[in-house]
């Protein structure tokens, strides 16, 4: 887990990143930290975003938490994304 505080001159972003090889109940608290995280940070301070970069083969048998922190408003990005440069778009503008 690594997180990164961005401040740029449009946006301010949290950015937290991880990565799960294995599934189990660690993603599923994780997915609804980041969702109260999001939250809170919406509720505080709107000109900050928090971004969650997270991949691996086990969010294969954990996808209903991980939906569940997008539907709620989290930016969800996997490596291939940022990899295509949406992250770049995002903290850019």
């Amino acid at each position: 887990m690594k997180e990164i505080i961005y401040k740029g001159k449009k946006v301010k972003a949290i950015i937290e990143v991880n990565f799960y090889s294995g599934g189990g109940s660690k993603l599923k608290a994780t997915a609804g930290e980041y969702k109260a995280l999001n939250e809170f940070i919406k509720n505080n301070n709107n000109n900050v975003q928090f971004i969650w970069i997270t991949d691996g083969k086990g969010w294969n048998t954990a996808k209903n938490p991980l939906k569940e922190s997008f539907d709620r408003g989290v930016i969800i990005l996997n490596l291939k994304m940022v990899k295509d440069g949406l992250l770049k778009r995002i903290i850019l503008g």
